[in-house]
């Protein structure tokens, strides 16, 4: 937006944070927005009718771009040492059955917690679910990197895991009904979107990418700010050339909802996405 690549494919666009999937997902299936950046489950469970909310339209939401692909680190409490630690104890998330909780649900079985051992509320995004943290209303959850630095500054620690459920998960895209897809400039969009991908990723851009950092993330830091927009364009950065979809990745999230909803789907990748979308291995 800021180098004018969405002006330059004729688009004017605006950018709104939400502070739930219940509320992103709900306000672009009832037509408040055109196009959402979200968890692919989000998608499927929408489209599939085990979405968080009820809405007033029936959601036919297909996937047309990849987005950042990256992993929640799983952030706990001073107090919370080990993931045995976790028992009896409120966890935060976005929504209860949508966004990443499956996923969360699969890292705590493998680290030995059952369902029945821990609790799930709902608090909202990355933002919200730090807050309970926090405040001691919950004391783990899934953030994302911004939080988790700012968490550790509070002496909260992450827990990691081995097997990682992460592995070879598609998690963020960019998604919108079918019809918008059909008669939408979706192509415009997705053109300047891996426009700014290109400058991101390009090192002599790193001063532009931090000042963005900076002023959109609110890390005071310039040097920090510098030291993630360096990540960006390094071997291991979130942003994929292209923005493409995995294939495998969407049946790893296909397969963990109907682990944890006892729901067959019979659902395939090309079942949930546009057909220019570009798909990785």
């Amino acid at each position: 937006m800021q180098h004018g690549f969405f002006e330059e494919a004729g688009l004017s666009v605006s950018i709104e944070s939400t502070t739930s999937s219940i509320n992103q997902m709900s306000g672009l299936i009832d037509g408040r927005f055109d196009i959402a950046a979200t968890a692919i489950d989000n998608v499927i469970a929408y489209n599939c009718g085990q979405g968080a909310v009820s809405t007033k339209a029936v959601a036919d939401l297909k996937v047309f771009l990849g987005s950042a692909s990256y992993r929640l680190p799983f952030v706990v409490a001073p107090h919370i040492t080990t993931f045995s630690d976790l028992s009896g104890c409120t966890i935060a998330v976005d929504a209860l059955n949508t966004g990443f909780a499956f996923l969360l649900r699969e890292l705590l079985e493998i680290n030995g917690l059952g369902n029945n051992s821990y609790q799930f509320k709902s608090f909202g995004a990355p933002k919200e679910r730090w807050q309970a943290i926090h405040s001691g209303a919950a004391v783990g959850a899934l953030l994302n990197a911004h939080f988790e630095s700012i968490a550790h500054r509070a002496n909260c620690t992450t827990l990691v895991s081995n097997p990682d459920p992460w592995d070879n998960y598609e998690g963020n895209t960019f998604c919108a009904s079918a019809r918008f897809i059909k008669d939408g400039p979706v192509e415009a969009f997705s053109t300047a979107v891996l426009r700014g991908v290109e400058f991101t990723k390009n090192p002599k851009n790193t001063e532009h990418v931090a000042a963005a950092l900076s002023q959109h993330l609110g890390i005071p830091d310039l040097q920090s700010a510098t030291n993630v927009a360096q990540s960006l364009q390094g071997p291991q950065s979130i942003l994929v050339d292209g923005l493409p979809v995995s294939r495998s990745g969407i049946q790893t999230v296909l397969r963990l909802r109907e682990k944890y909803t006892s729901v067959d789907l019979g659902l395939t990748p090309d079942d949930l996405c546009d057909p220019r979308v570009t798909f990785a291995a």
